[in-house]
């Protein structure tokens, strides 16, 4: 709804006749953390506005960041899917208080294959394990 409330007040402020977003742009759009909130949001719609002319939004007029076109190479395709892996598991242990086999569970994946991509990731775990009340 945001996405089309930009659409609607840039079309009048710009007197353009922009139609739409386009599903796979808005998609990426809906897959951004949005850290700067509605603002970074009106931003990059705004720069979008500007790259697609008359036509709908689409992908490629988003910036490189949110659609992921400036990762390149494989190496970087596994560091970029290293980072992923690492926010994932340390959010579920953080929502699990630290208790590696709940955050296991909570992912779906045994609790051997937690472990073994922490260490491969090299996550630093606190010495608190989630198991007992007082830190190991």
């Amino acid at each position: 709804m945001l996405v089309d409330q930009c659409i609607a007040r840039f079309n009048q402020v710009q007197r353009k006749a922009v139609p739409e977003i386009r599903p796979e742009a808005l998609s990426v759009l809906m897959a951004h953390h949005w850290p700067g909130n509605i603002r970074e949001l009106e931003n990059v719609i705004e720069r979008a506005f500007v790259l697609c002319g008359e036509g709908p939004i689409e992908s490629k007029h988003l910036p490189e960041e949110l659609t992921g076109k400036a990762i390149l190479g494989t190496d970087t395709v596994r560091s970029a899917h290293a980072v992923l892996d690492t926010q994932a598991i340390l959010s579920a242990l953080e929502q699990c208080g630290w208790n590696r086999q709940d955050a296991a569970q909570k992912m779906g994946i045994h609790k051997t294959t937690l472990f073994r991509r922490i260490r491969k990731l090299g996550i630093a775990l606190p010495e608190k394990d989630g198991r007992s009340r007082r830190a190991r």
